[in-house]
């Protein structure tokens, strides 16, 4: 069953990423999108959470809440980043370099923790940082070809918020990491923990638009955020029951929506990459899975 829970999880993490970006580019004007997304997603996660402690019988004191929470706000301010670049970047772009956060990752874990690579982990980190920096230049130099200066600074602005996500969520996992190792806590309470610190960060949300706007959002009105946030939802399960059943494999196969993801961008959003793009992205790719997998 897991593998069948890996391929869904994959299926899903990537479609939510589309959905997120055709509703992001309805949206482009709209100020206020990211925080939009912010808050279905966060209602999604609470749903999520009631399903957790009364189905799954979890238990989550405010006590585990608290003491998770550091964590569980590195992960949700690196999606907000995440939300508010798909208004401006193309997903081609953003997914891989966003997804690339296990090589922040093991950085950390060898200044902080003083791990020893193999070579063959020297080799895959060095070729996420070389292939992200690559990728990022490609990126801002065909937009400053294209377009006048404003619209070069425009690109730097746009490749910062996937850069944060890669650098916010790479620290969240780092943290993660050592968090479990100490913690009594088991994984679902965890999860719970942080579903549920996501769902007060959507209320948080959900209610400065209401002031923004002076009237109460309706989450259910942006369709494409509402299958956005099913999707995160429903990969967050899949991924969780894969990973109980064989984390060693699970975790480098999921990895991999990136690839679906720049694939759903090139069929449904009709984004073109030059080849170079696309043979640095393949090479992130590679690096990526082997990471993980190892």
């Amino acid at each position: 069953m897991w593998t069948f829970f890996c391929l869904f999880t994959v299926i899903a993490w990537a479609t939510t990423e589309l959905f997120g970006k055709i509703g992001s580019n309805e949206n482009e004007k709209d100020k206020l999108s990211h925080w939009r997304i912010t808050s279905t997603v966060g209602f999604a996660m609470g749903a999520l959470a009631l399903v957790y402690i009364f189905v799954l019988k979890t238990d989550v004191s405010l006590s585990n809440i608290i003491s998770y929470l550091p964590i569980s706000m590195f992960y949700i301010v690196s999606m907000i980043f995440g939300y508010v670049g798909l208004r401006y970047i193309m997903l081609s772009i953003s997914s891989p370099v966003s997804n690339a956060s296990c090589g922040v990752t093991s950085i950390l874990c060898v200044i902080f923790l003083k791990e020893v690579l193999t070579p063959i982990q020297i080799i895959a980190v060095v070729a996420i940082v070389v292939g992200i920096i690559a990728l990022g230049y490609t990126f801002v130099d065909k937009e400053a070809q294209k377009n006048s200066d404003k619209k070069y600074t425009r690109s730097l602005f746009a490749l910062m918020f996937p850069l944060l996500y890669c650098i916010l969520d790479g620290i969240g996992s780092y943290l993660d990491a050592l968090y479990l190792n100490d913690c009594i806590m088991t994984e679902n309470e965890v999860t719970v923990c942080y579903f549920l610190t996501f769902f007060v960060v959507g209320l948080l949300a959900w209610i400065y638009i209401w002031i923004r706007e002076k009237k109460p959002y309706n989450i259910f009105s942006k369709k494409w955020f509402c299958f956005q946030s099913i999707g995160e939802a429903v990969g967050q399960i899949t991924y969780v029951f894969a990973l109980s059943e064989a984390p060693a494999i699970a975790a480098p196969l999921v990895a991999t929506y990136s690839v679906v993801s720049v694939l759903l961008s090139r069929i449904f959003l009709k984004e073109k990459l030059s080849a170079l793009q696309y043979v640095i992205i393949a090479i992130v790719m590679v690096a990526m899975f082997i990471l993980s997998f190892e």
